[in-house]
């Protein structure tokens, strides 16, 4: 961009998140317990519940991503976007949503708290934070990547900035705000990328043209040499993992009925279909540009700031910031209910109601800052992404959707459950890619730094093997359970 086009989308930046921030303060100024804070007093209607799901589901590993992974891999290459994640709004509707909105829980650990008891609340917030943590970092590493291509800015101190701006925001505004401000963020976030689709759409001279370029390897779905089970990873991780996360059940509890939660989720699919088709789309007609800059996570600002005019440039990174935002602010607000509800609970249980809406708030700020320290670490935003949603999930997975529909397992079920889950998750994940890059020849530290880095693949089904061992341990520790019960 020439000079007086990154002035102006600095100004454009600032007076958006300027009156991103007056908003949400404006709508929540009238929070007075960390219930209002957390779930909106569980009042809200259809369409701010529907646009609030796409938005806070729709985030930078959507459009940043899926769009740089199908230019390089086609569409073996992004499997999870949008189709995986479209499909798990529609099965967390059918198999989650009503039954955790009937019971009045404010965090997913509150119903392992009335289903398994204590420890089980416990070790379940714990693994929730971790995970919701890693996302929000996640994000903030898309801020940066955008700032960095599009003004220059250094990384580190665009990832501080952000960090500051949205611990800020979503300490004072709560679900209410993040809520309404959800509304404005997905309408320009259609709107944003909608506009670089028919951008990319002109610059082929038409969409017959577009889709033309695109080769037929491009579009498998499988990848070549890939084993089946990485194939039913693909699909596993983003319909299975995320199905039960603390971001999407606070919507189904800010709905103002059960119907509501169910309906919003359904159009809220729909829209992440019909939206997220248009970055997989630049991505597989894009490849075919030579466009500066236009690799890894900064494919889709490089396109941007190639192909818009400077006005329409500004407004699409505007979009990008809207992504970002809307998802981000909900990962803190979800650490924030599980650390004061269910990690500090007997704190919280003592507290005036005056003082649990500040604890909330200070719960908000710590979040951010652990994000912001994973954002230092640095990593690709679409691996990332697709990590945090495996560690320990497949426990948390299996557990609810067992225990909200029988009463087959206690406690001891529960927690063999997820601490066999966490226990694959690391061999997988960790120790054996480890010992695979120390048998390469390489010692402990860079064997190690190559594996966080990325550089060393986990082993094939790391995810599938996952929820089979904590569905097989929840089954024999909970029939060894009832032999228990039984015995005289």
């Amino acid at each position: 961009m020439e000079d007086l086009s990154r002035t102006e989308l600095m100004l454009f930046i600032a007076v958006y998140v300027v009156i991103q921030i007056a908003i949400g303060l404006w709508f929540a100024r009238g929070t007075k317990s960390d219930t209002d804070y957390y779930i909106a007093g569980g009042r809200l209607g259809y369409f701010p519940i529907t646009l609030s799901l796409f938005a806070t589901w729709f985030g930078a590993e959507t459009i940043l991503g899926s769009s740089a992974a199908v230019a390089e891999g086609g569409l073996s290459g992004a499997r999870a976007e949008p189709f995986g994640y479209a499909l798990c709004l529609v099965a967390t509707a059918f198999f989650v949503a009503g039954k955790i909105r009937s019971h009045g829980y404010v965090t997913i650990a509150d119903f392992f708290l009335d289903r398994f008891g204590k420890q089980a609340e416990f070790v379940t917030a714990i693994v929730l934070v971790v995970i919701s943590v890693i996302w929000a970092g996640a994000q903030l590493l898309a801020i940066a990547a955008i700032l960095e291509t599009t003004l220059g800015l250094p990384g580190v101190l665009t990832l501080f900035a952000a960090a500051g701006i949205v611990i800020f925001y979503s300490m004072f505004a709560g679900l209410i705000g993040d809520v309404v401000t959800d509304v404005v963020q997905g309408l320009f976030l259609m709107g944003g990328v909608g506009i670089l689709f028919a951008a990319i759409i002109h610059q082929f001279g038409g969409i017959s043209a577009m889709l033309s370029v695109i080769e037929p390897e491009q579009l498998r779905l499988i990848a070549p040499g890939e084993s089946l089970f990485t194939r039913a990873d693909a699909w596993a991780i983003p319909v299975i993992g995320s199905l039960v996360t603390q971001e999407i059940i606070t919507r189904f509890l800010a709905a103002k009925s059960t119907s509501v939660a169910k309906a919003a989720a359904f159009s809220a699919a729909g829209l992440y279909i019909g939206i997220g088709m248009m970055p997989v789309l630049i991505g597989l007609s894009g490849a075919h540009l030579e466009v500066p800059g236009a690799a890894g996570d900064n494919f889709i600002p490089a396109m941007a700031i190639e192909f818009l005019p400077p006005l329409l440039a500004i407004v699409f990174i505007g979009a990008l910031f809207s992504a970002i935002l809307s998802t981000v602010d909900s990962n803190l607000l979800a650490v924030s209910s599980l650390i004061s509800i269910n990690i500090l609970k007997k704190l919280h249980a003592r507290s005036s109601e005056r003082r649990q809406l500040m604890i909330a708030r200070f719960g908000t700020a710590f979040a951010g800052v652990g994000a912001l320290a994973v954002a230092l670490g640095g990593s690709d935003i679409y691996e990332l992404i697709a990590l945090t949603s495996v560690f320990g999930q497949g426990a948390i997975v299996v557990a609810t959707l067992i225990g909200l529909r029988t009463r087959f397992g206690g406690t001891a079920a529960a927690l063999a459950c997820i601490y066999t889950c966490v226990a694959f998750n690391l061999a997988t994940l960790l120790i054996l890619p480890l010992q695979s890059a120390m048998g390469e020849g390489l010692g402990v530290g860079p064997a190690l730094g190559a594996v966080l880095a990325g550089d060393v693949e986990p082993i094939d089904g790391y995810f599938i093997y996952s929820v089979v061992a904590s569905l097989a341990a929840y089954l024999i520790v909970g029939l060894l359970e009832q032999s228990f019960r039984k015995a005289p």
